[in-house]
């Protein structure tokens, strides 16, 4: 059974609270993220190990803002599925800091890709149990009205002929700006006292011979995060029995 977060939550904020007794808005935290290729989990607990061909240099793993790449080459053509889970708690120096979030979606469907906004799975949410299986649900289950505790995630099915290969990349950003004028798919997190909202964006790109083949949209400007100081170590990392 997956530990309940109150405890967590009450920890945390008593800490952020005795570091800043009048705190500033305070960078995102991941607290749990996981990758389902092909069948193969990747997660944060245990071991938080990434498979070959993962580059998170632009990535800061305290925070879960930036660039997460995942470089896929097959040995043989084959149908392939990747799905990415991100859990993020917003504006930690609110009292009540978990079940303040909201969830919203926009954008274009791509062809192959899949998404899922849902309770992370520690009262009603089934979005994990999705991500394990490799099918999201294309639903938002925490819509404005009804905030709680959100997660967010997405995925792309695609196909590589002989020769081809996939980049897949995850931006997660708190800049509006990064996804004005972006046609695809975007999926955000809003904290409703803090209004502090959360983007991720996903691109896929069949490559072939190291030129690109069928991009998908992205936004005008890849890197500029607004990445913030990140000054606390991520917590309450999600057990299972």
């Amino acid at each position: 059974m997956r530990r309940a977060r109150v405890l967590v939550a009450a920890s945390l904020s008593v800490f952020f609270l005795a570091l800043n007794p009048v705190p500033a808005r305070a960078a995102p935290i991941l607290i749990d993220w996981a990758f389902n290729i092909n069948g193969e989990i990747y997660e944060s607990c245990p071991g938080g190990t990434l498979p070959d061909g993962f580059d998170d240099s632009l990535f800061d793993w305290e925070s879960g803002l930036g660039e997460l790449s995942l470089l896929y080459r097959p040995a043989s053509p084959c149908s392939s599925n990747v799905v990415a889970f991100f859990d993020h708690e917003l504006s930690p120096e609110t009292t009540s800091f978990f079940y303040n979030d909201y969830g919203i979606s926009g954008g274009t469907l791509s062809a192959g890709q899949t998404w899922e906004i849902d309770e992370p799975g520690y009262a009603f949410g089934d979005i994990y149990f999705n991500v394990l299986s490799g099918s999201l649900d294309n639903e938002n289950a925490v819509p404005e009205g009804l905030e709680n505790d959100v997660s967010l995630a997405i995925g792309w099915s695609f196909t590589l002929g002989e020769n081809e290969y996939a980049r897949i990349r995850w931006c997660l950003t708190p800049d509006p700006s990064f996804i004005a004028g972006y046609t695809g798919l975007y999926l955000a997190q809003i904290n409703e006292l803090s209004q502090e909202t959360l983007y991720l964006t996903s691109m896929l790109d069949i490559c072939e011979n190291d030129s690109v083949a069928t991009p998908v949209p992205e936004p005008a400007s890849m890197l500029l995060f607004g990445f913030g100081a990140a000054g606390v170590v991520a917590a309450g990392r999600r057990m299972q029995s």
